[in-house]
């Protein structure tokens, strides 16, 4: 095996995430990422680290916020297809970095930072775009709420996780994780057929990233081959999304401490435990002042826990 000139079959051994054709969305489990091995496979032969390709991601989705808050409709397509390359590289830094073992925590930081910022861009430039093509600078207020409600809804996971450290950084309780987590990635659920989420399931669905995408990519057809429609269309769109998106951020925030959300998660994940009930294993201990990895024995279903795995 050559790590500086590896076969698109190694790669495809090595560099793709466990059940990637299972676990996320649709646009990531079909294409994204079958498609970013071939990024994959040229970022390894010009020698980039993760780390650059991810930079290179967070450089596109820049650019791309930048052409679409200009408000023209030929620099709006060329936002769109910068997103979309964004998106691929997004997916290209995981798997160079699996291909190199490089794979660590602080990629995976590096990798959500991208990610908020991205959607704050986007967000704001959806409207500023509008303001800057009309001259009604009221679509400025549209892009700070779809950037807000965007960032809201992403932000609603890294929170409970926050919290759940703060909660394993201020006792003296000794934890493992339990199997059959209820955080753990899984397929995507399928649409309700029942009760409210009938019609909020949907609503969320097309806040997530990979249906933006795939709406703003159908805006970008409609400025090529029916531009009034394109105009009207964008409108629309960031009209609906600037009351949307908050909308549902704030309906989510209200659910999870109605209902106890987090601290039940918390209790799917974790279980406390005395260092006699499981013996043979090492506990890890996390306080605020004393940061170590121990290193876990030989165990069928329980690991040590020194930070729980991030949501999908």
């Amino acid at each position: 095996m050559s790590h500086g000139r590896p076969t698109l079959a190694e790669l495809r051994a090595r560099a793709h995430k466990g059940r990637h054709r299972e676990v996320g969305n649709w646009l990531a489990r079909r294409i994204g990422r079958p498609a970013a091995i071939y990024g994959c496979w040229l970022a390894v032969r010009l020698g980039l680290s993760a780390h650059q390709v991810t930079c290179l991601a967070l450089a596109a989705s820049l650019s791309a916020a930048g052409l679409i808050a200009t408000g023209q409709r030929g620099l709006f397509v060329a936002g769109v297809a910068l997103a979309q390359l964004a998106f691929w590289l997004d997916h290209v830094d995981g798997q160079v970095a699996r291909w190199r073992g490089t794979a660590r925590l602080d990629g995976v930081y590096f990798d959500y930072l991208l990610h908020h910022v991205a959607n704050l861009a986007l967000g704001f430039a959806l409207g500023y775009g509008l303001a800057a093509q009309s001259g009604d600078l009221w679509w400025t207020l549209a892009g700070f709420a779809i950037a807000g409600g965007w960032m809201l809804l992403s932000l609603h996971n890294d929170c409970r996780y926050k919290a759940f450290f703060q909660r394993l950084k201020s006792t003296d309780d000794r934890y493992i994780v339990q199997d059959g987590s209820g955080g753990r990635p899984a397929p995507p659920a399928t649409w309700p057929r029942r009760g409210i989420g009938v019609f909020v399931w949907p609503a969320y669905k097309l806040c997530e990233n990979h249906a933006v995408l795939l709406e703003l990519t159908a805006l970008a057809g409609l400025a090529v081959a029916a531009p009034w429609l394109w105009l009207l269309l964008w409108r629309a769109f960031a009209a609906v999304m600037a009351v949307l998106a908050p909308a549902l951020a704030l309906a989510r925030a209200r659910r999870a401490i109605s209902r106890g959300a987090v601290e039940a998660e918390f209790a799917c994940w974790f279980r406390a435990v005395d260092s006699t009930e499981t013996p043979g294993l090492q506990i890890a201990r996390i306080a605020p002042a004393h940061w170590t990895v121990a290193q876990p024995h030989c165990m069928t279903e329980q690991r040590e826990v020194v930070e729980p795995r991030p949501g999908p």
